[in-house]
Formats: C-alpha cells, structure tokens, sequence
C-alpha cells in the first residue's frame, strides 16, 4: 500500500518472449488447424478472431490439446529470468495479476524448477465473494504463495492452463468475460466512492477491483486493439473517483510504436514510459522497467 493505494502489478507475457520467444503467434501456430497453412500475419483482423480462424472455430477442443505446453508444467525457465521474476515479487505488491495461462510467477516464488497439479490445487483460493475456486471466469479467484515471508496473490486474469475451460482465447470468450466484468461493476455500484469518502481502503473481492482502485503497473503487456476487457477496464477506471494511478511501460523500437494506441491510452489517463528498444536488448530493456518499477514503488 502506498499513499492509501493497493499497488498492483499487471504482469503480459513480454518477459517470456524476452527469455524464451514464446509468442501469440507461436501458441496460434501452435493451435492451427488448417490444411493450408499460410502466414497468419496475413490475415487483417484481431487476434481474437485470428484464433477462430486457426481453430476453425474449436478453440476450446485446441486449448484442450495444448494444456501441458501452455502451462509450461515440468519445463524450466532461464535462471536470469526466475531472477528477473523474483525482484518483481520482491517489491511487495498487494496483488499481482498476469495475462498467462502459465506459471512462471509461482515456480519464481516457490522456488522450484517444476510446478505439479497437487501443488496448484493446493495454492489456490478465492474471495469472500464466492463459495469455491471458479472453473471459469476467474473473477474472484487466485494463488497464493509465500515468498520471503509474505504472502503473494497471483490472479490469473485470462485464465490458467490447468483449467482449459478457464482460458480467454477467442472473440467468443473476450466477450462472455467483459459482459460478466460489466454485470460485476453494476452489482458494486458507488462502492469504490463510498469507501473512500469514509476514509477507508475498498476490499479487493476481484481482480477488477485491484485494477480500478490501485496503482497498476503493466509491464509485458501490450494493450492491443483486440484486448476489450483492459480498454474497457481502463475506461472505465478513468470514471472511478477513488481510482489509483496506471503506468504503462512501452518497450519497443520508435518505428514501431502505434500511435493511435499512445493517443489512447494518454485519454484513459495512463502514464506511459518508454524506453527504445536496439537489436536483441531485450532482457536488458525489462531489467531497466522492473528497476524502474522498483524506483517508483519505494
């Protein structure tokens, strides 16, 4: 907690592909079930619509075939990148929430190279707001680990790979999860403002509300055009009168960078920090956004 504000971590999968090249395109390359495989940079739609295409619309039945290499279960991460990871949980976020399906965050801060079934059956809990874990939609659920002595909530806002029925992957389901985000909101009503006029910190009953009233770090995550529950999220998080502050950490070559996207994202109110990209400097570049983040919440 810093100035009354949960600090919160929202952690996409930058830091994977920096160390290990897994991409979007990898895991839908993966899932293609075409007969004619031509690029899937060709087709000029979002990427929500490119996994049904791939699929042939059977996203789930894919997601299904993949569950052990989407969680990575049994597969060792770079020890830089554990490092990496582990100055990341050193910084006492009040909640962490990540786009992966896969564990790299628990294997950082159990300490071990593997990670097994029993052992995320066993780490996993859910809020006050709901009677059990939930198989989908995971709104109100996350997995608790201890690292150093304090306890860490890993919320795995689109799902875990353990769980294939959890996972957001297509238009189909990036829709189901924003119309129950939005049914969420409503049920809450004016808590947010109510709490803080009374002085006191709103209870984290979901990830949305780690979101709407912390100050959120996005690091790895690249806020694309497809991903309608964060612009939604975000917008609606500008509305929010107890809200907190968003950095957003931009990493990537100035030729590439979208500016309708900066545009975007300076609206909602979000602060961005960039920092260019050279050649394959990749690790190097999200070891200077964690030292920047670490700046930032000490």
């Amino acid at each position: 907690m810093k100035n009354g504000k949960p600090q919160i971590l929202l952690l996409g999968n930058g830091i994977n592909r920096a160390f290990n090249s897994d991409s979007w395109d990898d895991l839908l390359n993966s899932v293609d079930e075409r007969e004619e495989r031509y690029d899937i940079g060709d087709y000029r739609c979002p990427e929500t619509l490119k996994a049904i295409l791939v699929t042939k619309d059977n996203v789930d039945k894919a997601l299904q075939h993949e569950q052990e290499r989407l969680g990575n279960l049994g597969t060792e991460k770079p020890e830089n990148q554990i490092r990496l990871l582990q100055r990341l949980l050193d910084m006492g976020f009040d909640e962490i929430l990540t786009t992966n399906y896969s564990y790299e965050l628990e294997t950082a801060a159990l300490g071990q190279e593997k990670i097994n079934e029993n052992t995320l059956r066993r780490i996993q809990r859910h809020t006050d707001e709901v009677s059990r874990c939930e198989p989908s939609f995971m709104l109100h659920t996350y997995n608790l680990v201890e690292y150093n002595g304090s306890e860490q909530h890993i919320w795995h806002i689109h799902g875990e790979a353990r769980k294939p029925g959890s996972m957001i992957f297509g238009a189909y389901y990036y829709g189901n999860l924003l119309g129950k985000m939005i049914a969420l909101n409503k049920k809450h009503g004016n808590y947010y403002e109510s709490a803080c006029l009374a002085g006191v910190s709103p209870k984290i009953r979901s990830w949305t509300d780690a979101f709407l009233v912390g100050d959120v770090y996005i690091l790895g995550f690249g806020c694309g055009f497809a991903e309608s529950d964060m612009w939604w999220l975000l917008n609606r998080k500008k509305r929010e009168k107890a809200a907190g502050k968003t950095f957003f950490y931009e990493l990537k070559p100035k030729q590439k960078i979208n500016r309708a996207k900066m545009d975007l994202l300076g609206l909602m109110n979000v602060e961005i920090i960039y920092k260019s990209v050279s050649g394959d400097n990749w690790q190097s570049v999200y070891e200077w956004a964690v030292g920047d983040i670490e700046k930032r919440i000490r």
